[in-house]
Protein backbone atom coordinates (compact mmCIF):
# COMPACT_ATOMS: atom_id res chain seq x y z
CA UNK A 1 0.00 0.00 0.00
CA UNK A 2 1.33 3.52 -0.87
CA UNK A 3 1.28 6.20 1.84
CA UNK A 4 2.33 9.66 0.59
CA UNK A 5 4.96 8.29 -1.72
CA UNK A 6 5.95 5.34 0.51
CA UNK A 7 5.12 1.74 -0.22
CA UNK A 8 4.23 -0.38 2.81
CA UNK A 9 3.64 -4.05 2.20
CA UNK A 10 1.86 -6.08 4.88
CA UNK A 11 -0.16 -9.28 5.00
CA UNK A 12 -3.77 -8.46 4.34
CA UNK A 13 -4.81 -11.41 6.44
CA UNK A 14 -3.22 -10.02 9.60
CA UNK A 15 -5.50 -7.73 11.61
CA UNK A 16 -2.64 -6.48 13.80
CA UNK A 17 -0.61 -5.53 10.76
CA UNK A 18 -3.50 -3.48 9.44
CA UNK A 19 -3.84 -1.63 12.76
CA UNK A 20 -0.09 -1.01 12.84
CA UNK A 21 -0.09 0.37 9.30
CA UNK A 22 -3.09 2.57 10.09
CA UNK A 23 -1.28 4.05 13.09
CA UNK A 24 1.85 4.61 11.03
CA UNK A 25 -0.24 6.25 8.34
CA UNK A 26 -1.84 8.68 10.83
CA UNK A 27 1.45 9.49 12.48
CA UNK A 28 3.19 10.03 9.15
CA UNK A 29 0.44 12.33 7.95
CA UNK A 30 0.54 14.47 11.09
CA UNK A 31 4.32 14.59 10.97
CA UNK A 32 4.49 15.70 7.34
CA UNK A 33 1.67 18.20 7.83
CA UNK A 34 3.42 19.75 10.83
CA UNK A 35 6.78 19.85 9.06
CA UNK A 36 5.18 21.54 6.06
CA UNK A 37 3.59 24.29 8.16
CA UNK A 38 6.77 24.85 10.17
CA UNK A 39 8.87 25.06 7.02
CA UNK A 40 6.48 27.56 5.49
CA UNK A 41 6.39 29.64 8.68
CA UNK A 42 10.19 29.59 8.90
CA UNK A 43 10.45 30.84 5.32
CA UNK A 44 8.07 33.70 6.03
CA UNK A 45 9.90 34.64 9.24
CA UNK A 46 13.17 34.86 7.32
CA UNK A 47 11.52 37.09 4.73
CA UNK A 48 9.89 39.33 7.35
CA UNK A 49 10.88 38.89 10.98
CA UNK A 50 8.60 41.64 12.33
CA UNK A 51 6.28 44.45 11.35
CA UNK A 52 8.81 47.15 12.35
CA UNK A 53 10.38 47.46 8.87
CA UNK A 54 6.90 48.20 7.51
CA UNK A 55 6.39 51.23 9.79
CA UNK A 56 6.61 54.68 8.21
CA UNK A 57 7.44 57.37 10.74
CA UNK A 58 7.13 60.24 8.22
CA UNK A 59 3.60 59.05 7.48
CA UNK A 60 2.95 58.77 11.21
CA UNK A 61 4.02 62.40 11.67
CA UNK A 62 1.56 63.40 8.97
CA UNK A 63 -1.17 61.51 10.79
CA UNK A 64 -0.39 63.33 14.04
CA UNK A 65 -0.34 66.74 12.34
CA UNK A 66 -3.64 66.05 10.59
CA UNK A 67 -5.26 64.86 13.82
CA UNK A 68 -4.23 68.07 15.61
CA UNK A 69 -5.75 70.08 12.78
CA UNK A 70 -9.03 68.19 12.50
CA UNK A 71 -9.99 66.52 15.78
CA UNK A 72 -12.93 68.45 17.33
CA UNK A 73 -11.72 68.25 20.94
CA UNK A 74 -8.36 69.68 19.91
CA UNK A 75 -10.13 72.59 18.23
CA UNK A 76 -12.28 73.12 21.34
CA UNK A 77 -9.18 73.38 23.55
CA UNK A 78 -7.61 75.94 21.22
CA UNK A 79 -10.80 77.98 21.32
CA UNK A 80 -10.70 77.92 25.12
CA UNK A 81 -7.19 79.36 24.94
CA UNK A 82 -8.38 82.12 22.63
CA UNK A 83 -11.33 82.85 24.90
CA UNK A 84 -9.12 83.06 27.99
CA UNK A 85 -6.71 85.36 26.16
CA UNK A 86 -9.62 87.58 25.15
CA UNK A 87 -10.76 87.83 28.79
CA UNK A 88 -7.23 88.80 29.86
CA UNK A 89 -7.03 91.58 27.27
CA UNK A 90 -10.48 92.77 28.31
CA UNK A 91 -9.40 92.92 31.97
CA UNK A 92 -6.27 94.92 31.08
CA UNK A 93 -8.26 97.45 29.05
CA UNK A 94 -10.88 98.04 31.73
CA UNK A 95 -8.75 100.08 34.13
CA UNK A 96 -11.02 103.10 33.74
CA UNK A 97 -14.23 101.26 34.55
CA UNK A 98 -14.08 102.55 38.12
CA UNK A 99 -14.47 106.14 36.87
CA UNK A 100 -18.01 107.33 36.20
CA UNK A 101 -18.47 110.64 34.39
CA UNK A 102 -21.89 112.32 34.37
CA UNK A 103 -23.25 115.61 33.00
CA UNK A 104 -26.30 117.59 33.98
CA UNK A 105 -27.83 120.59 32.26
CA UNK A 106 -29.97 123.12 34.10
CA UNK A 107 -31.55 125.89 32.00
CA UNK A 108 -31.18 129.46 33.28
CA UNK A 109 -34.94 130.04 33.15
CA UNK A 110 -35.66 127.39 35.77
CA UNK A 111 -37.05 128.62 39.06
CA UNK A 112 -36.77 126.83 42.35
CA UNK A 113 -38.83 128.09 45.21
CA UNK A 114 -37.14 126.22 48.03
CA UNK A 115 -33.44 125.95 47.14
CA UNK A 116 -31.01 127.89 45.02
CA UNK A 117 -30.16 125.99 41.86
CA UNK A 118 -27.08 126.26 39.69
CA UNK A 119 -27.76 126.92 36.07
CA UNK A 120 -25.95 125.71 32.95
CA UNK A 121 -24.03 122.49 32.31
CA UNK A 122 -22.77 120.58 35.37
CA UNK A 123 -20.24 117.74 35.13
CA UNK A 124 -19.64 115.15 37.84
CA UNK A 125 -16.86 112.53 38.28
CA UNK A 126 -17.42 109.53 40.54
CA UNK A 127 -14.73 107.01 41.59
CA UNK A 128 -15.47 103.39 42.63
CA UNK A 129 -12.61 102.55 45.00
CA UNK A 130 -13.83 98.96 45.34
CA UNK A 131 -13.16 98.31 41.64
CA UNK A 132 -9.70 99.89 41.94
CA UNK A 133 -8.76 97.50 44.73
CA UNK A 134 -10.15 94.43 42.91
CA UNK A 135 -8.67 95.21 39.47
CA UNK A 136 -5.17 93.62 40.01
CA UNK A 137 -6.82 90.48 41.34
CA UNK A 138 -9.12 90.27 38.32
CA UNK A 139 -6.14 90.59 35.97
CA UNK A 140 -4.17 87.90 37.82
CA UNK A 141 -7.19 85.62 37.71
CA UNK A 142 -7.50 86.14 33.95
CA UNK A 143 -3.80 85.31 33.52
CA UNK A 144 -4.24 82.10 35.51
CA UNK A 145 -7.26 81.10 33.45
CA UNK A 146 -5.24 81.63 30.28
CA UNK A 147 -2.35 79.56 31.65
CA UNK A 148 -4.71 76.74 32.64
CA UNK A 149 -6.32 76.77 29.17
CA UNK A 150 -2.88 76.62 27.52
CA UNK A 151 -1.70 73.76 29.73
CA UNK A 152 -4.92 71.85 29.08
CA UNK A 153 -4.46 72.27 25.33
CA UNK A 154 -0.82 71.15 25.54
CA UNK A 155 -1.72 68.13 27.65
CA UNK A 156 -4.43 67.04 25.24
CA UNK A 157 -2.05 67.51 22.29
CA UNK A 158 0.30 65.02 23.96
CA UNK A 159 -2.59 62.63 24.65
CA UNK A 160 -3.83 62.91 21.08
CA UNK A 161 -0.36 62.24 19.70
CA UNK A 162 -0.02 59.14 21.87
CA UNK A 163 -3.45 57.87 20.80
CA UNK A 164 -2.60 58.34 17.12
CA UNK A 165 0.67 56.42 17.54
CA UNK A 166 -1.00 53.56 19.41
CA UNK A 167 -3.77 53.23 16.86
CA UNK A 168 -1.30 53.41 13.97
CA UNK A 169 0.84 50.64 15.50
CA UNK A 170 -2.30 48.59 16.10
CA UNK A 171 -3.36 49.09 12.48
CA UNK A 172 0.05 48.00 11.19
CA UNK A 173 -0.06 44.97 13.50
CA UNK A 174 -3.38 43.83 12.06
CA UNK A 175 -2.01 44.24 8.53
CA UNK A 176 0.97 42.04 9.40
CA UNK A 177 -1.30 39.39 10.93
CA UNK A 178 -3.46 39.45 7.81
CA UNK A 179 -0.39 38.87 5.61
CA UNK A 180 0.63 35.87 7.71
CA UNK A 181 -2.89 34.42 7.62
CA UNK A 182 -3.06 34.85 3.85
CA UNK A 183 0.24 33.01 3.42
CA UNK A 184 -0.96 30.24 5.74
CA UNK A 185 -4.09 29.96 3.62
CA UNK A 186 -1.97 29.50 0.49
CA UNK A 187 0.04 26.72 2.14
CA UNK A 188 -2.99 24.89 3.49
CA UNK A 189 -4.82 25.27 0.18
CA UNK A 190 -1.86 23.69 -1.65
CA UNK A 191 -1.81 20.79 0.82
CA UNK A 192 -5.58 20.43 0.53
CA UNK A 193 -5.39 20.14 -3.25
CA UNK A 194 -2.57 17.61 -2.99
CA UNK A 195 -4.45 15.37 -0.55
CA UNK A 196 -7.67 15.75 -2.52
CA UNK A 197 -5.89 14.49 -5.62
CA UNK A 198 -4.44 11.53 -3.71
CA UNK A 199 -7.76 10.78 -2.04
CA UNK A 200 -9.56 10.70 -5.37
CA UNK A 201 -6.94 8.24 -6.61
CA UNK A 202 -7.40 6.09 -3.52
CA UNK A 203 -3.91 6.88 -2.19
CA UNK A 204 -5.09 8.73 0.92
CA UNK A 205 -7.64 8.03 3.64
CA UNK A 206 -10.87 9.92 4.13
CA UNK A 207 -9.85 10.81 7.68
CA UNK A 208 -6.66 12.58 6.62
CA UNK A 209 -8.42 14.35 3.76
CA UNK A 210 -11.17 15.49 6.14
CA UNK A 211 -8.62 16.90 8.58
CA UNK A 212 -7.01 19.04 5.90
CA UNK A 213 -10.41 20.12 4.63
CA UNK A 214 -11.33 21.30 8.13
CA UNK A 215 -7.98 23.07 8.43
CA UNK A 216 -8.65 24.81 5.13
CA UNK A 217 -12.09 25.99 6.29
CA UNK A 218 -10.71 27.18 9.62
CA UNK A 219 -8.00 29.16 7.86
CA UNK A 220 -10.58 30.92 5.71
CA UNK A 221 -12.38 31.97 8.89
CA UNK A 222 -9.09 33.26 10.33
CA UNK A 223 -8.63 35.40 7.23
CA UNK A 224 -12.11 36.88 7.67
CA UNK A 225 -11.32 37.65 11.33
CA UNK A 226 -8.00 39.23 10.37
CA UNK A 227 -9.65 41.37 7.67
CA UNK A 228 -12.25 42.51 10.19
CA UNK A 229 -9.50 43.48 12.64
CA UNK A 230 -7.78 45.52 9.92
CA UNK A 231 -10.96 47.44 9.09
CA UNK A 232 -11.73 48.13 12.76
CA UNK A 233 -8.17 49.35 13.44
CA UNK A 234 -8.23 51.52 10.30
CA UNK A 235 -11.56 53.05 11.28
CA UNK A 236 -10.30 53.79 14.81
CA UNK A 237 -7.24 55.57 13.41
CA UNK A 238 -9.28 57.58 10.91
CA UNK A 239 -11.56 58.68 13.75
CA UNK A 240 -8.67 60.62 15.30
CA UNK A 241 -7.19 61.82 12.03
CA UNK A 242 -10.47 63.08 10.64
CA UNK A 243 -9.67 61.84 7.12
CA UNK A 244 -9.35 58.62 5.18
CA UNK A 245 -5.82 57.26 5.29
CA UNK A 246 -5.79 57.20 1.51
CA UNK A 247 -6.28 61.00 1.48
CA UNK A 248 -3.14 61.64 3.49
CA UNK A 249 -0.06 61.81 1.29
Amino acid sequence: MKIIGLDINYPKSSFLSEVRVSVIRQWLFCFLFTIGLLTSASTRMQAQESMIPELSYPFLEKLIFTAKQNYPLMKANLRRVNFANYNLQKAKLSWFDFFTLSAFYSPSTSVTLTNATLTGVQIGLFINFSNIIQKPTVIRQSREELAIAQLTAEQYAITLETDVKNRYFRYMQTLSVLKVQNQNAIDIEALYKQLKFKYERGEETLENFTKVMIQNADQRQKIIDAESAVLIAKNALEELVGKKLEEIK
